[in-house]
């Protein structure tokens, strides 16, 4: 099989055929093992996020390089994870490093950070090495730039994003409703006051879109202004702590990720206001302690899954590599991976996934190489809950 730059990894039919072979030739087991070794996918992930857990932007990408891992290791592909520290420059830097090795890896993922996944890809896609764009794609004047995968850069495999738009308009309609049911903004419109990431990256666009779109379709909802807190914890808490001596009227706190709502809830605490009570705030991740906060009346709700999607990146490219090519789907991919955990629902997935332990997956059942008759993908938490083992 030859593929974009040269031979093709076997397929797993053509592997146990190449073993057999061998055994017939007389080869070695420890031959035998280093031709499975080398079969095997390498995948290199550039994490944009901190490899640190306390810092004040949350886990949310920790949660996906451990997600990424438990589905490589059912899935038999080489993970490695090099990490960018928030840090763009350092993210392109990584790319041209792995770029001059002498053993690459197959495929790269990168991630559309501060849009600087461009040179990325180009930078890759020059030493011959295959990508694959994950979570935050090109957009604007990146688009004609880059083109459509597999067509200006052969080795742009592909992308996929969640729908981020659903994100942000699932969170602001959630808690609009829990703001009326708490008796928020009685006889009045509900003042909102939203906290998003940055102004370039397209998530944060994205979410900021949906927002905009539940507030226009929301009789008696208000928004006052959208503040940016840089994912930040500490940032949103400063911003919101402002935001509630100007708009005293908030009811509503609707933030782009988890890190900004807790900082919006430390605010609230601050300033002598309850949650519930007084605001209603949520947020988007499924980070720990945001879940935790869920549970006890903290935060309203918080919106997520997306941290999975580096493990569906996996199958996808696990299965292209075995002759099953995700292009059948199409090669710029968004899939509904978001849903909501409020008070509700939030201890069912504590219970299961609460211990971080994503071991209890078997990531075999989402592939359609193991499991021929497969006609879609399962990328849910609804799939996660029915693939436990």
């Amino acid at each position: 099989m030859v593929g974009l730059y040269g031979p093709r990894r076997l397929c797993a039919a053509c592997f146990t055929l190449l073993v057999l072979v061998l055994a017939v030739a007389g080869v070695s087991f420890s031959d035998r093992a280093e031709a499975e070794e080398n079969n095997r996918l390498r995948v290199t992930f550039i994490n944009p996020g901190i490899s640190d857990a306390d810092n004040p932007t949350g886990t949310f990408w920790l949660s996906v390089s451990a997600f990424m891992r438990a589905a490589a290791d059912d899935l038999g592909i080489d993970l490695e994870i090099v990490y960018s520290e928030r840090n763009h420059l350092l993210m392109r830097q990584q790319a041209q490093e792995v770029a001059a090795r002498a053993k690459p890896p197959d495929v790269v993922i990168v991630v559309n950070e501060k849009l600087a996944a461009p040179e990325m890809v180009k930078v890759l896609d020059r030493a011959g090495i295959m990508t694959f764009v994950l979570l935050n794609t090109f957009i604007d004047d990146q688009v004609a730039e880059m083109g459509r995968p597999r067509e200006k850069h052969r080795g742009y495999l592909g992308s996929l994003i969640p729908d981020n738009h659903a994100a942000g308009e699932m969170l602001a309609r959630s808690l609009f409703d829990q703001a009326r049911l708490q008796g928020l903004g009685a006889g009045g419109e509900l003042e909102v006051v939203a906290i998003t990431g940055d102004h370039v990256t397209p998530a944060a666009l994205a979410r900021n879109r949906g927002l905009h779109r539940a507030v226009a379709e929301t009789p008696g909802v208000l928004l006052r202004q959208i503040f940016v807190g840089e994912w930040n914890r500490d940032k949103a808490g400063i911003k919101v702590g402002g935001a509630l001596v100007r708009y005293p009227g908030t009811s509503v706190i609707w933030a782009a990720n988890d890190p900004m709502a807790l900082g919006a809830l430390d605010a609230i605490r601050q300033a002598g206001l309850e949650p519930e009570r007084d605001v209603v705030i949520g947020g988007i991740n499924w980070d720990a302690p945001a879940l935790a906060q869920v549970g006890e009346g903290g935060l309203a709700v918080s919106v997520g899954g997306h941290f999975m999607a580096g493990a569906w990146a996996l199958v996808l490219l696990h299965d292209y590599f075995h002759g099953r090519d995700f292009a059948e789907l199409g090669t710029e991919l968004e899939f509904p991976i978001f849903s909501t955990l409020d008070r509700q629902s939030v201890d069912r997935y504590l219970a299961v996934f609460g211990d971080g332990d994503w071991g209890k997956i078997d990531f075999r059942l989402f592939s359609k190489v193991y499991n021929t008759n497969l006609t879609r993908y399962e990328f849910s938490l609804e799939g996660a809950y029915a693939a436990l083992k």
